[in-house]
């Protein structure tokens, strides 16, 4: 980010900007060092990463397992922000191709939590079956 804000909305659009472009630094620099991503429990990795490192060694990495494009850029279009104090809720399309060839396209709900200028924690809603049976597990065929 190239100032600290502190409107929690623009925090977020902006960390979103960063993450689609692969401005790795910008986008980490928008976490507390101490935040939190929590993802469904039947996602195929932990439920939950705690700190920012692990947000982007851990959540992030996963990616560069699954998409052509790894982790260098998103193709997120926000179709949706509404903000209420400090939670700023985000409704998105995220489409790629997955290293195994199949073309992927769902809908995510990312609900971000903002104090002080810096995301805090992100709960994400995603069809975890959809991701599994296009990217992880594709049916033969």
């Amino acid at each position: 980010m190239s100032e600290k804000n502190a409107d929690p909305q623009a925090v977020v659009l902006e960390y979103l900007e960063d993450i689609k472009a692969g401005r790795h630094e910008a986008a980490y620099a928008a976490f507390a060092e101490d935040a939190t991503w929590t993802t469904p429990p039947s996602m195929p990795w932990p439920a939950k990463f705690f700190g920012r490192r692990d947000i982007f060694d851990g959540y992030f990495a996963v990616d560069k397992g699954l998409f052509t494009t790894g982790m260098d850029s998103y193709d997120l279009e926000t179709t949706l922000v509404v903000t209420s104090g400090e939670h700023v809720v985000v409704e998105m399309t995220h489409r790629s191709t997955g290293l195994n060839g199949n073309k992927y396209e769902t809908d995510h709900c990312l609900v971000f939590e903002v104090r002080d200028g810096l995301i805090q924690a992100v709960r994400e809603y995603i069809d975890s079956l959809y991701l599994k049976e296009s990217m992880i597990d594709p049916a033969d065929g």
